[in-house]
């Protein structure tokens, strides 16, 4: 079986070419209406043997023959789909086999998870099938492909298999990709369920402007001694509270996050917060630290700026260690060279205006104010919210916005809300992933009951 990029000719076969020219043909004249003249007529009887055509000119005895028009053929491509939505066809069988049970458009997600029992509207609970397919935009760049799924999978790009999953049981893959051109992509997901949890989720970005970190995990601090495993992170948002990762002790560990990372023309601003100990290295060279061999960091928010001149690749590492207590490590990046935020402070919990404060140029959603005020003009550090709103520029790709906060929190992203945990208490929260691409309307909601207060705002 070959298989076609989608904008290269389309190749027929001789007998294929042979078998369109017959079906054009008997199209045409069952269309038309032509018809396939008697080969020896006689000029007494003109109906059929003219067949429209004039009798003028014809010898007593002549053999008219018959004249065929022939359709042109055109190279037909299959119909173009709605930009960056999916569409999907169901079926009613493991195999995808027959004619889907029904078609539908699925938005802008594959992002489902049916569980136990659970299956699309009319399909059966298990042994169904779902095929999506749709025309994405892309930006030229790697990009890479996140795919879950209980149970089987196969993913393709422009005709060309990227990842081929056709098993009972559940997994998670990724593969990375050069896009080489700007524009619309055809991307194929196939699916199937076979008995027991039923889910799938689908989305990709663009790596080498955020790419994941690699973490390097040890039991104890400076990141020297006791290693005890790596793993891949798709951002560094850790919140473990009295606790620690997974497998290392409660107090003592640390961690060396380090990422290759692209970076555009222009100033960008680097955050970071860390719970206790801390560096900050950018092309291996040391740019921030605190508290790591002494006691005198903890609990603080430290800002790096970058600038670059062109496009360029830079290495960064965080390193981190916990020396007890609590344990909390964060790191994000602002691009200034796109619009700022727009932030209103209401001296209440329900944004009822009118706002004590309005500052039309704020950088980022990343604080940690303690038990202190948002501003010094704020008449208390209790009793308060805050809403920013702004377009926010994204390169063509899926992105899952995160939110901490302490206390409510809303996101709405070009009017669709996303996130909606307006009430006390701490908690970290995630939007389900959203096809972005260039500049969005987004607002972000937040109210402060009283004690500590604290919101980040990141997507990955």
């Amino acid at each position: 079986m070959s298989i076609r990029r989608r904008g290269e000719p389309q190749r027929r076969g001789p007998l294929l070419a042979a078998g369109a020219l017959l079906a054009g043909l008997l199209l045409l004249v069952g269309a038309a209406g032509l018809m396939v003249v008697d080969p020896a007529p006689s000029l007494a009887d003109p109906g059929p043997a003219t067949a429209g055509l004039p009798a003028k000119g014809l010898s007593p005895g002549q053999t008219l023959t018959p004249t065929v028009f022939l359709p042109l053929l055109v190279d037909m491509l299959p119909p173009p789909l709605t930009p960056n939505t999916w569409q999907g066809e169901y079926y009613a069988n493991v195999n995808l086999g027959g004619q889907p049970a029904y078609t539908t458009e699925d938005g802008r997600r594959v992002d489902f998870d049916w569980g136990d029992g659970g299956a699309p509207a009319g399909l059966p609970a298990d042994l169904f099938s779902v095929r999506w397919t749709g025309d994405w935009a892309f930006e030229a760049g790697y990009y890479t492909f996140f795919l879950y799924a209980d149970d089987g999978v196969r993913l393709w790009l422009d005709g060309e298999l990227l990842i081929d999953a056709w098993t009972v049981g559940i997994g998670s893959h990724s593969k990375k990709v050069l896009v080489e051109t700007e524009g619309l992509h055809r991307v194929q997901l196939d699916y199937f369920e076979q008995m027991g949890g039923a889910a799938v989720r689908l989305h990709w970005r663009r790596t080498d402007l955020y790419p994941q970190w690699h973490g390097d995990y040890y039991r104890e601090p400076w990141v020297e001694g006791g290693w005890q495993y790596e793993r891949t992170d798709s951002v560094v948002q850790f919140d473990w509270g009295l606790g620690a990762p997974d497998g290392l002790p409660a107090d003592g560990f640390s961690v060396a996050w380090t990422q290759r990372r692209l970076f555009e023309p222009g100033t960008h601003r680097i955050y970071l917060y860390a719970d206790e100990g801390y560096q900050l290295y950018v092309d291996g060279g040391l740019k921030k630290e605190g508290g790591w061999y002494t006691a005198d960091g903890g609990a603080v928010d430290v800002v790096y700026t970058l600038e670059t001149g062109g496009l360029e690749y830079h290495d960064l590492t965080f390193n981190f260690h916990d020396r007890g207590t609590l344990a909390e490590a964060r790191i994000w990046s602002e691009y200034l060279e796109h619009p700022t935020w727009y932030i209103e402070f209401y001296d209440n919990t329900a944004l009822q205006d009118p706002p004590v404060i309005v500052d039309p140029d704020g950088e980022k959603i990343f604080f940690d104010w303690g038990f202190d005020k948002p501003r010094s003009a704020m008449p208390s550090a209790d009793s308060f919210s805050i809403r920013w709103s702004g377009q926010r520029y994204f390169h063509a790709g899926f992105y899952r916005f995160g939110l901490f906060a302490d206390d409510g929190v809303r996101l709405w992203v070009d009017g669709e809300q996303l996130v909606d945990q307006w009430h006390t208490g701490r908690g970290e929260y995630h939007a389900p992933v959203t096809y972005l691409n260039g500049y969005h309307d987004v607002i972000v909601e937040y109210f402060e009951d009283s004690g500590e207060a604290e919101i980040r705002f990141w997507w990955e």
